[in-house]
């Protein structure tokens, strides 16, 4: 690998100027390099060295799924004084805990967002290595998280024409977002159009990527991974959606062998953003109307599964919270936005609860969790990712309807009725006790 070459080529170079230097004086040299040496430690926590203030956002975090040990994966949007925008994808190992980007990689779209990565074993020209495969979402145009804009629905007359004329030029001159495929530390990647084709429609953005599963196909006699995970984003139709990935990488060959994108649901006047597998192998989806904040199942009244008014991030009532990132831990959902703090799904009380002592109340932008253990963006400390156990999220007490004993009226027993009664008559009152 070229990597390999370039050590060689290094060790060469030396070789060639330690002999020059001749053989007396080589042997001091080395030892007074040798004491001259300094390893780094290891930073305390994962940190992008290159952050620059102001200037940088974190679009994407992820561990990758069941890996021990893994290297963290992150994605950083940089504005720069000219207002132009560019992207970086970064690797941490976990023993030395500092972000570098991902040699090799050009992110050469307008705009990224979101990563998710598997661990991979296998073989490259030779050599055995132990890597990760990448996954990220391209697109040309700002989505509505970067302020982009989507034709409000259901409007009548005139402007309901102007809106469908609109949506056709659109349909002729958009461009599908592309799902970007990386084998880090190789040359090895894969492009392909979020695109179901001439009926289903395509992605024209990306708001998120989420719920992740994998499956290894050797026991069926294959060297492939099955996988599937949901995306986020604007519709070709204007409208935004909820797309379905399902993939078949052969770790033998290093290549995407089947691809197919299905949508799942769409809707008008809204923002969808991050997205998650429930339970039962189907999405949630965090989605703000106007002043409120909702978590569903389907993009429809039905599937409501949280609905918070206003920002629960905030106490803002006029406008919801969009939602950048929600991860599961366990039986905990948790949720982050681009205000500081960590929600979590309580889903007997039905509504986002903000979640309080510990160092996560500074969580913003992304998550990434591997079993109990979760990380995100720390909001006073740009840069840095702070660590944490995942917190048990309160599930409101689930109040049952009276039956029909408790809702009847009160009867008292033989005894205390005697009682009540002695106690009237005393008072001068005629009491009959039946």
């Amino acid at each position: 690998m070229e990597l390999n070459k370039l050590t060689l080529a290094v060790l060469a170079a030396t070789s060639m100027i330690l002999v020059g230097c001749g053989g007396g004086s080589s042997s001091s040299s080395d030892d007074e390099t040798a004491d001259d040496i300094v390893t780094p430690d290891p930073l305390a926590v994962y940190t992008d060295t290159a952050w620059s203030a102001g200037a940088d956002e974190l679009v994407g975090l992820t561990y990758p799924q069941n890996a021990t040990n893994g290297d963290m994966v992150a994605l950083k949007r940089s504005t720069g004084s000219d207002d132009s925008v560019s992207h970086t994808l970064m690797v941490a190992p976990a023993a030395t805990k500092e972000f570098t980007a991902v040699e090799g990689v050009a992110l050469e779209k307008d705009y990224y967002r979101d990563v998710l990565a598997l661990p991979v074993s296998g073989t490259v020209e030779g050599e055995e290595i132990d890597t990760v495969l990448i996954a990220t979402c391209g697109y040309e145009e700002a989505s509505m998280i970067e302020g982009g804009e989507i034709p409000t629905r259901g409007e009548v007359g005139p402007r309901a024409v102007a809106i469908e004329e609109e949506v056709a030029i659109e349909d002729e001159t958009q461009t599908p977002a592309t799902l970007e495929i990386y084998l880090a530390g190789t040359d090895i990647n894969e492009s392909l159009a979020i695109d179901t084709g001439a009926e289903g429609g395509f992605l024209v953005d990306c708001h998120s990527l989420g719920g992740l599963s994998a499956s290894d196909l050797s026991s069926k006699g294959t060297s492939a991974y099955e996988v599937d995970f949901f995306i986020t984003g604007k519709h070709s139709t204007g409208e935004v959606a909820v797309f379905e990935a399902s993939l078949i990488y052969n770790y033998e060959n290093n290549e995407v062998t089947e691809s197919d994108f299905a949508v799942l649901a769409t809707d008008g006047d809204i923002i969808v953003s991050a997205v998650e597998e429930d339970p039962e192998d189907d999405f949630l989806v965090a989605m703000t109307v106007e002043d409120n904040t909702y978590l569903l199942s389907a993009l429809e009244s039905a599937g409501i599964k949280l609905n918070s008014d206003g920002n629960p991030f905030t106490s803002d009532t006029e406008n919801g919270a969009v939602i950048l990132d929600l991860i599961y831990s366990g039986e905990n959902l948790l949720a982050v936005s681009a205000d500081a703090g960590l929600a979590g799904a309580d889903f007997t009380g039905g509504e986002y609860v903000m979640l309080s002592d510990g160092d996560f109340t500074r969580c913003v932008d992304q998550l990434a969790v591997n079993g109990t253990t979760v990380w995100c963006h720390d909001s006073t400390d740009e840069g840095k990712l702070i660590e944490f156990t995942a917190p048990t999220v309160p599930q409101s007490e689930v109040v049952e309807a009276p039956d029909r004993v408790s809702a009847r009226s009160y009867e008292v027993s033989k005894e205390e009725a005697e009682q009540i009664k002695a106690e009237l008559e005393g008072a001068g009152a005629e009491v009959e006790v039946k």
